[in-house]
Order: C-alpha cells, then structure tokens, then sequence
C-alpha cells in the first residue's frame, strides 16, 4: 500500500488457503479497524477473486461479518 502522506508498506501474514491463490490488497487502515475490535487471534478471508470483496470473519464468531473492498494493485 501507498499513501502520499503516510508512507508505504509490505506485508506477508501467515495463512491456510482453500481453493486457487491470488494476490489482493486491502487498505491497511480499514484492517486495523476491524482487528482492533475483535479479540480472535485466527480470522477467515473469503474472497473470490482480487477484485472481489473480503469477507473477514474472526474464527469461533458466527456473529460477526466485516466486509472490505480490495485497492486495485498497479500493473496487474
């Protein structure tokens, strides 16, 4: 991510993935909104394609959905 203000950042996460990988971003601001306020250490990612939504839902919680939309990455 890149942010005239604010910098720029890289970052690789530990994960398990079902399914094809794909490469998506997501604004890193908007992530930490939503791991601020859930106290899971394991969440789930669905999404379908990297321009598809992210549906993060911390594991154990059925009761909590936070859906986020992907940055288009350049030169993809």
């Amino acid at each position: 991510a890149t942010s005239a203000e604010l910098g720029d950042n890289v970052s690789d996460m530990d994960a398990s993935i079902e399914g094809e990988a794909i490469e998506v971003a997501f604004n890193a601001k908007y992530l930490i909104d939503v791991l601020s306020i859930v106290e899971t250490p394991q969440f789930i990612l669905e999404t379908s394609s990297p321009s598809s939504p992210g549906v993060f839902r911390p594991v154990g919680d059925d009761d909590f959905t936070h859906v986020i939309m992907p940055m288009h990455i350049q030169g993809r």
